[in-house]
């Protein structure tokens, strides 16, 4: 690769995770080509960047962005998934791959300023989608609005109730 070309990549990477919600690294070392195309197709099909880039050229396009809490990670191969979108979504995705190919492994992750273990991305894998969760807080919110209409009906049910026993009753 000629040294203009490396500075391009470079660029570009340091846009894409300028724009990035979150990175994760993985190793795929020992992977073949099939399953790093369905890995790939995968996680682009979702929106987001998937890519297996030189330690150095990608340490450099982090360091631009100042992130420097993945540099004791980017050794060996590599590959980095920038997310643009969900970030829980695309750790499912990982962490479902890494089960699939035992060869590809998750290696760490970057979210929020933070740098995040291997279990942290698991982790975050297994938090439910943003969907679910607001899906769940609404059924909390709606919940004692639900059960204090259903109270003020059973009171005159109950006055109904007591009224046809004495009907009932005299007859």
């Amino acid at each position: 690769m000629k040294k203009s070309d490396k500075q391009l990549l470079v660029e570009g990477l340091k846009a894409k995770i300028e724009k990035a919600n979150a990175i994760f690294l993985a190793d795929y070392k020992g992977c073949t080509f099939p399953e790093l195309t369905a890995i790939r197709s995968a996680i682009k099909s979702t929106g987001n960047d998937f890519r297996v880039v030189k330690n150095r050229l990608l340490k450099l396009a982090l360091n631009a962005n100042n992130i420097t809490q993945l540099d004791a990670d980017l050794k060996e191969q590599t590959t980095c998934t920038i997310v643009f979108g969900e970030p829980t979504e695309v750790a499912k995705l990982l962490k479902k791959f890494s089960k699939d190919f035992k060869k590809f492994e998750i290696r760490s992750g970057y979210f929020e300023g933070q740098r995040l273990s291997k279990d942290d991305v698991i982790a975050l894998a297994d938090l439910p989608s943003r969907e679910e969760l607001l899906g769940r807080m609404l059924g909390s919110i709606n919940a004692p609005v639900r059960n204090f209409v259903s109270l003020l009906a059973n009171v005159p049910r109950s006055l109904l109730n007591v009224l046809n026993a004495i009907k009932d009753k005299k007859n």
